[in-house]
């Protein structure tokens, strides 16, 4: 009986800890919105803020109309749900780190094999650029997936390991993978879905079934554009 249980340890041992690292991943997002929530209410029941507001009313009246400038194109909200999750969606599933991740069919531009000897290192880019992945007859920036999805439970380099990079959209941007896995089909239900994505912008929700975590493809492409996070678009 001893041994039974010992063995039933091992085997869910890790299910638990992944489990409780994607759990942490959610309350972390949370939490940081609900402090965000608080700032606001308490700005607005200030006594001092709605005076400012009434004075700006007044001078709104006093003060001729601008002209109306032309309409931004329409974004999505960090708060909006994506567009491909209204309905029942596919994902494909890859493996990172010992981490499993899922990418929605309708944002994956290809699946390259790669390697080290297909990666080009750039000098002077940020530690999370692995290099430009030379496949056929396009260049792909290839990023460390470990470093942002798991920047405090990793510490090492993909470029030894990983085999496969996935195309971010029809972008130039990658993820480097250590084994691609296979497609599944989901509903919005089966997915604990983020309900403000400004923090970890590359995190749509988790799938507690399949143990894994869905990248907000579109969120994950913006954060590597930002140039706050280090690489040079003059690069190429």
């Amino acid at each position: 009986m001893k041994e039974t249980k010992s063995k039933d340890t091992t085997l869910i041992g890790p299910q638990i800890a992944l489990q409780r690292y994607l759990d942490d991943l959610l309350q972390e997002a949370t939490a940081k919105e609900m402090s965000d929530l608080q700032e606001e209410v308490s700005f607005t029941e200030d006594p001092q803020s709605k005076n400012l507001f009434k004075d700006s009313e007044k001078t709104k009246i006093i003060e001729p109309e601008p002209e109306p400038e032309p309409e931004p194109e329409p974004k999505t909200s960090k708060t909006d749900p994506l567009p491909w999750a209204n309905g029942r969606f596919e994902c494909l599933l890859f493996y990172v780190g010992g981490l499993k991740l899922a990418v929605p069919l309708v944002e994956l531009g290809g699946i390259f094999q790669s390697g080290q000897d297909k990666l080009t290192a750039i000098f002077g880019q940020p530690e999370w650029f692995m290099g430009m992945a030379n496949i056929g007859d396009i260049n792909l920036r290839t990023v460390d997936t470990a470093r942002w999805v798991m920047p405090n439970h990793y510490a090492g380099e993909m470029k030894d390991n990983f085999k496969f990079v996935i195309q971010l959209d029809r972008t130039n941007w990658c993820v480097a993978c250590e084994r691609v896995a296979e497609a599944i089909t989901l509903e919005p239900s089966q997915v604990k879905w983020r309900t403000d994505r400004s923090k970890r912008p590359w995190l749509a929700g988790t799938v507690i079934e399949h143990m894994c975590a869905i990248l907000d493809v579109q969120g994950f492409i913006e954060l590597l554009d930002d140039p706050k996070h280090g690489f040079k678009k003059s690069l190429k």
